[in-house]
Parts: C-alpha cells; sequence; structure tokens
C-alpha cells in the first residue's frame, strides 16, 4: 500500500514561517501498511513521513503530507482493537479534565473528536452537557461502540459541517491534531463552532518532552500518522493566533495497563513477548500504572467578546 502525498510542499502548518531545518528522513516500509497503521494504540511501527521543524513556533511537520482523500479513506478502513485502552486513556482524560470542566459556565453540547468507540461520552453526559456528540472516521470503531454509544457518534472527519446543527460549551481533541492535515484550519472551525466563553481541550505529544528526546527516532510518537508534533511553543503559538484567551498548557500522566506500556517500548519482539509471557504469568498485565510519558494539555476558552 502506497501513501499518496502532496505534490508540493506546505509551509509551518501553525505560522506559515518558510524556514525549517532538518527532523527526520522518511522511513516507510510499504510492505507494513495495513489497516492497523492508521488505527489508534497500535504497536510502534517506528514509521515517519519526511519531517522538518520550524525554526519560529519549534512545530515538527512533515512538509509533503498525505492527500485528504488518502486520509479519509485510511481513516475510514481503519480496524478497531484497542477498547481497553481506549477506556484507559478516557479515564485519565476525564480526571484531568475535571477541574476545567467545573469552572466552565455552559453546559450545551460537548463534542469528543476523535472519539473512537466513545468511552468520554457518557462522562460528558454525566457532566450536565446536552447533547453529547462524538466525531470518528473509523467505521470500526463506531460499529465496536454500545448501541446506546453509537447513537451519539457522527462518522468522519472533523468539520463544521459535521456539526452544523450545534453550538458546543465544550470541543475535546484527545491524541487527534497530530493527524489532521491543517492544525490551524481545524482550530479555526473549533472557535467558530464554540459558544462564547466555550472552551477547547486539546491533548497532544510533546516531542521536546524528556523521554521523547532521550528516545529519539525510536520514540512511539515517530510515526508515519503524525503529520505534526507539538511541544508548548507551537501549542501556544496556534491557539493564540486564533484568538483564544485564558491559554493553560501543562503536562499530564497517563493511565493504561502494564501490557500497554510494554508494547509501546522501543523492544525486539521477542524479548516483548516474553515479559509479556512473565506478567501473564504473575497476573501483573492488567494492573493499572500511570506515567508521564511527555503528553500535554492545553486548554483555551472563546472570549464572550471577540476584540476588535
Amino acid at each position: 500500500m502506497a501513501i499518496n502525498t502532496l505534490n508540493s510542499e506546505r509551509f509551518c502548518p501553525v505560522c506559515d514561517n518558510q524556514s525549517q531545518i532538518h527532523f527526520a528522513d522518511e522511513r516507510i516500509d510499504s510492505a507494513k501498511i495495513n489497516n492497523f497503521t492508521y488505527a489508534s494504540r497500535k504497536q510502534p511501527e517506528f514509521m515517519c513521513l519526511r519531517l522538518v521543524r520550524c525554526t519560529d513556533c519549534d512545530l515538527v511537520y512533515a512538509p509533503t503530507p498525505p492527500t485528504h482523500d488518502f486520509l479519509l479513506n485510511a481513516y475510514s478502513e481503519a480496524a478497531y482493537d484497542s477498547a481497553p485502552e481506549a477506556q484507559a486513556a478516557a479515564d485519565s482524560y476525564a480526571k484531568v479534565l475535571k477541574p476545567y470542566v467545573n469552572r466552565l459556565k455552559g453546559r450545551n453540547a460537548a463534542v469528543d473528536v476523535g472519539a473512537g468507540s466513545g468511552p468520554l461520552l457518557p462522562w460528558l453526559c454525566e457532566c450536565g452537557f446536552n447533547p453529547v456528540v462524538g466525531i470518528e472516521p473509523s467505521r470500526e470503531a463506531i460499529q465496536t461502540a454500545p448501541e446506546a454509544i453509537q447513537a451519539m457518534l457522527r462518522e468522519g472527519l472533523f468539520s463544521e459541517k459535521l456539526l452544523a446543527d450545534l453550538n458546543p460549551s465544550l470541543i475535546c481533541s484527545f491524541m487527534t491534531l497530530e493527524h489532521v492535515a491543517n492544525p490551524s484550519e481545524f482550530v479555526q472551525q473549533a472557535y467558530r463552532l464554540l459558544e462564547p466563553g466555550g472552551m477547547l481541550a486539546v491533548v497532544v505529544h510533546n516531542w521536546q518532552a524528556p523521554l521523547n528526546r532521550i528516545l529519539g527516532l525510536r520514540s512511539p510518537i515517530i510515526d508515519v500518522e503524525h503529520l505534526q508534533l507539538f511541544n508548548p511553543l507551537s501549542m501556544s503559538t496556534l491557539l493564540k493566533k486564533v484568538g483564544f484567551e485564558s491559554i493553560e498548557i501543562r503536562p499530564i500522566a497517563n493511565r493504561y495497563p502494564l501490557r500497554y506500556w510494554l508494547r509501546l517500548m522501543p523492544l525486539p519482539t521477542g524479548l516483548k513477548a516474553r515479559l509479556s509471557s512473565i506478567l501473564e504469568f504473575l497476573h501483573l498485565s492488567n494492573k493499572q500504572i500511570s506515567l508521564r510519558v511527555g503528553n500535554l494539555l492545553a486548554i483555551a476558552i472563546k472570549p464572550l467578546e471577540k476584540p476588535q
């Protein structure tokens, strides 16, 4: 399977700066690309598009990303087998998001972009948002969801058209912004959709986090799916550029079963299999462990009145 990329290079998709420096050469093995390549929480493949770093905002990005049609088809047909890990991720996000949601006055619609099988949606309902909607391009992920949650899921990529009937108080985008071809357009659309005083909550990988810097190109964030990688500066630049205020950016911990943390480690396959067997024997595979592995939470508020 070949990846169809743009014929011309893009400038920095956050600040439009044309100046860039090398970050990583392209590493793609077409024989390894399958329906799990664009699936969530998969075994790391350590493949990537050619990556450069913006000299202005520090964003790492692919100057020639895949075409829109390729991405739409790849995510639509992506396999899904990560329900337990997805629930663990949703629980982590709910815990870190709760104090910010408690400050939020509006309880109109809440939207979760890249919702998977919708594990976060029941918590958003409990918070009092109405309606609650999940956006998910993977057909298989939607079909995996319980029937009651399926009714809250809309198939497709995030767009104003898909949410034209809503005026959300909250839009969440967890581990999604790395995957979209135009993050500036994504954030601009979120800004326009939100009601005044509404909140955008984003979680992304931080390429400058110590663990990711140590692992380098063996970090799980080096992935052919990732069209850009953020750090605090590039994320702040993106949100301020659109007009968001009261921006808060902070590192967060993720809580997953030990078996999942093992899957992410850059170890030989045989060694992983042996360690996995040991965890199973010791009944530790499902033990939940919280770790800070270099992820950022960004909270941003749409002003009550747009500045003149």
